[in-house]
């Protein structure tokens, strides 16, 4: 008998069977392989995905246009700007010649002054031209001397001056701006890599200039604009696969040998953007130096043709010398900032990369004196035999 509503009493029930358990459910599906950062869809293929992952572009990053007249035209914007960030780096650059290159322009300029007739006496026309005395020789083995830090100094400027102006570029053109300090990090961690990638392209740039200068002299013969020409040609054949490599040390964060990796696929990848680029940077370098040079050679000859060796007053030397020398610096640092500027807002448009400054913001310079960040021992080291160079040679100046 079943009771009302069809459910047997629970007396008269058998004992049920054990009840069915459900099947497991399915086993989730495998995770997606990670994405790739945000600087690989544009080219796909073009690199591996680094460790670890970066964030996300910023939106600066991503709004800068790849074709190359906008490219261009943005990244100088930026240079105009007041709040570029340049100043403090340019006066970084200026100090560093200063205490290194400026002594040796001094010493330079006071041997002109105490010994003006003994070496242009002659060739200018102005006075008579008399040999010196073996005892009065002696500030030239101190300008010697002095050419050394003088050289190092130079050369430390130029490089430092790419870096830095890279690190800058980047951090303004990602929309994040770097502190003094992190930008010399950067510089100072990238300086050797630089270095060596700027040897190498000289050396090669050099001996392709040469032979390619021989080939012209013996067709054409000694034509300057000409030769003008075939150093530009040459410099943009050998420099456009490479002209990446700076923004790939200091925003990339690898080394020389991935760095060139990089930039030869980069160039690859948009070959008419690589070359514009490089020829930008190229022509603004040959204005600049070229209008430097011209205007320090009419000065020179007006200083020697005027006879303003023999009547100028040896005390205003130094200082003036020291001027020069320090604004010779902050040009040496716009040249550089000038020439790196499309490249860095290239490289950022091809990549959406910029995980490398990150080391400079996470591990900047420690300052703790005075002179920090300006002054490391040893560039301390380099400055203090300038300066005894310099003291030698006023010392051994005869009269």
């Amino acid at each position: 008998m079943t009771a009302e509503g069809g459910a047997p009493p629970t007396g008269d029930m058998p004992p049920a069977a054990a009840p069915m358990l459900p099947p497991p459910p399915p086993l989730p599906p495998p995770p997606p392989p990670p994405q790739r950062p945000s600087w690989i869809p544009a080219y796909p293929g073009l690199f591996a995905a680094p460790s670890p992952t970066p964030p996300p572009p910023t939106e600066a990053a991503l709004a800068i246009p790849l074709n190359a007249r906008g490219l261009v035209k943005e990244s100088l914007d930026m240079l105009t700007r007041s709040d570029s960030g340049l100043r403090g780096a340019s006066f970084y650059i200026g100090f560093l010649m200063l205490v290194t290159f400026g002594p040796l322009v001094a010493l330079f300029v006071l041997v002109l002054v105490a010994q003006g007739d003994a070496i242009f006496g002659s060739a200018s026309g102005y006075g008579s031209a008399r040999v010196p005395k073996p005892e009065d020789l002696a500030w030239a083995g101190w300008l010697a001397v002095a050419a050394i830090p003088g050289m190092l100094g130079y050369i430390a400027a130029t490089v430092e001056a790419r870096t830095l102006a890279t690190a800058v570029i980047g951090a303004r053109a990602e929309g994040r701006p770097l502190r003094l300090v992190e930008s010399i990090s950067l510089a100072r961690q990238g300086f050797w890599s630089v270095l060596g990638v700027q040897v190498l392209v000289g050396i090669v740039s050099s001996f392709a200039t040469v032979l390619v200068s021989l080939g012209v002299l013996l067709i054409i013969g000694p034509v300057e604009p000409i030769s003008y020409g075939v150093q530009l040609v040459v410099g943009l054949l050998i420099g456009t696969p490479v002209v990446y490599v700076p923004a790939a040390i200091v925003l990339g964060g690898t080394d020389i040998t991935e760095s060139i990796r990089r930039s030869f696929r980069l160039a690859r990848a948009r070959k008419r953007l690589a070359v514009v680029v490089t020829l930008f940077g190229l022509i603004s370098q040959f204005v600049v130096l070229f209008g430097l040079s011209a205007g320090l050679d009419a000065v020179a000859r007006f200083i020697i043709g005027t006879g303003l060796t023999e009547s100028f007053p040896p005390p205003l030397v130094v200082p003036i010398a020291a001027a020069f020398v320090f604004a010779m610096g902050t040009l040496v640092f716009l040249v550089e900032a000038i020439a790196a500027a499309p490249p860095v807002y290239a490289f950022i448009a091809l990549t959406h990369y910029t995980w490398g400054l990150e080391a400079g913001r996470q591990d900047p310079v420690r300052v703790r004196h005075t002179w920090d960040p300006w002054v490391t021992p040893g560039l301390a080291l380099v400055a203090l035999l300038a300066l005894l160079a310099l003291l030698g040679g006023v010392m051994s100046l005869p009269g």
